[in-house]
């Protein structure tokens, strides 16, 4: 083996430089390509969140409007009950004979609507 002791170092250095640049453009390759996705992820991100801004507005908007129209029954029903019971009271206060009279009935059929359910359902 007549290689000089020099040469054999060198390639071997030759080879370890070699080797460690292609790692090194490996790894450059590899963090582009992360990059891209990165970008490109985020790109889609951003798109759906501007695309779905106009869909949310309108079913915040609509849930709005549905709480509203809530609000807006519960206070007729409040106001009904209002109503009714005031000329409830009214009424038990001109008429006390007749809304004993009326008080008595309505217990009787109510009593007589439940007794049939009772005996409906033994049956």
């Amino acid at each position: 083996m007549d290689t000089p002791s020099g040469t054999v170092p060198n390639s071997g250095e030759d080879m370890a430089d070699a080797a460690a640049s292609r790692i090194q453009s490996g790894i450059r390759e590899a963090k582009k390509t992360i990059d891209k996705a990165g970008d490109q992820l985020s790109s889609k991100v951003e798109g759906l969140r501007t695309d779905s801004k106009p869909a949310i507005k309108h079913l915040r908007d609509q849930a709005q409007s549905l709480a509203e129209g809530v609000r807006d029954t519960g206070r007729q029903f409040r106001d009904a009950a209002i109503r009714t019971s005031d000329s409830v009271t009214s009424f038990t206060k001109e008429n006390p004979v007749k809304a004993i009279l009326i008080a008595a009935a309505s217990g009787a059929a109510l009593m007589t609507l439940c007794n049939a359910i009772a005996r409906y359902r033994r049956n």
